[in-house]
């Protein structure tokens, strides 16, 4: 974890361009699927996710992925549906289901009001890949929350690191998106689990993999 630490200090310690004509905004896909790796240092672990994304009808539907190295802990399946209002939270071995209202919706986007942070290159000669970051910092760019990455060349998102206390790294959550595929493989991802028909568990508040 050490070295993923210096990472995500290196990301977020970025040196902001002055001086400089901000980029063209680009337009991320409204629909995909990809792989999260999350890195939680707030409850201190790592989480791997299968996220599906569907922007068109405000949907996700989002699997955590069962891993042998920790005994004991319960893996979930989560389908939001912000149209309809509406969380469902299965757990992937009993299929017991939990319903809960839905967060607001949040596009993946470059945030209308973001502070665009630097653009680097990830890789090496002949295998790289051009990413620009951009930040939800204020316009003296002090105190920002959220640094989001996106690829310069399609749009996809690569990164987003999320500040919880300040500028204390221990205090966020990082998640790194990677074998990413535009559009949607399976449409089945989102149809309700017949255990959440008529559940019987009910939650007041919002389900939160992040904030």
């Amino acid at each position: 974890m050490k070295g993923v630490l210096v990472f995500l200090t290196a990301a977020l310690g970025t040196v902001y361009l002055t001086g400089a004509q901000e980029p063209k905004r680009c337009v991320a896909p409204s629909q995909f699927q990809a792989r999260v790796v999350q890195l939680d240092y707030v409850e201190n672990r790592v989480n791997r996710f299968m996220f599906n994304y569907d922007a068109v009808n405000k949907r996700e539907a989002i699997f955590e992925e069962l891993s042998e190295f920790t005994p004991g802990r319960r893996f979930y399946e989560y389908l939001v549906l912000a149209n309809e209002g509406i969380e469902y939270k299965v757990d992937l071995r009993t299929r017991n289901c939990t319903k809960a209202p839905a967060r607001p919706w949040r596009d993946i986007e470059i945030p209308p009001n973001a502070t665009f942070v630097d653009e680097y290159t990830m890789g090496g000669p002949g295998e790289n890949i051009v990413l620009q970051q951009w930040s939800d910092a204020s316009p003296l760019r002090h105190n920002a929350r959220r640094y989001i990455s996106f690829t310069l060349n399609n749009c996809y998102l690569s990164s987003e690191d999320i500040l919880l206390g300040g500028a204390n790294v221990t205090d966020s959550i990082s998640n790194r998106f990677y074998n990413l595929v535009e559009g949607i493989p399976n449409p089945n991802v989102f149809v309700v689990p017949p255990s959440c028909q008529q559940t019987k568990y009910h939650q007041t508040e919002p389900f939160t993999l992040w904030p």
